[in-house]
């Protein structure tokens, strides 16, 4: 599916009456994929993908890129294995996004903001 085909697609906040249809297709459908339900649903396929993720509808190995890189002029520095096992820990301690951002960012020397560890946190419980 190209960009141009998903440009008049809906984004944004999920009204609750598709959040309803995204869990019931995900139960009926044979294979329901988030680009299917979204494509039914006249929605943006990462729109769906995330809220499935969200709510345990679909597993994913979360991505490891092998090294930083550059992403819309901004360096990007992907979660290593040991970074993971200290986000996981420190949530299990009961910490929130926010205080887990900043003692990885001391930790670590990588600026992670509660944003980007509530979203690898999310990545790393759809794991199968």
């Amino acid at each position: 599916m190209s960009k141009a085909s998903l440009a008049g697609r809906k984004r944004g906040k999920l009204a609750a009456e598709e959040k309803s249809e995204i869990e019931r297709l995900a139960l009926a459908l044979a294979k329901p994929t988030p680009g299917r339900i979204a494509a039914i649903l006249d929605r943006h396929p990462a729109t769906v993908n995330w809220y499935m993720l969200r709510h345990g509808l679909i597993t994913r190995q979360p991505g490891r890129a092998r090294r930083i890189y550059v992403r819309n002029g901004k360096t990007v520095h992907p979660y290593s294995a040991e970074h993971d096992r200290r986000i996981e820990s420190l949530r299990a301690q009961g910490k929130v996004y926010r205080e887990i951002g900043e003692i990885v960012t001391r930790e670590f020397g990588i600026e992670r903001d509660a944003h980007s560890v509530q979203v690898r946190i999310t990545q790393l419980s759809a794991a199968p």
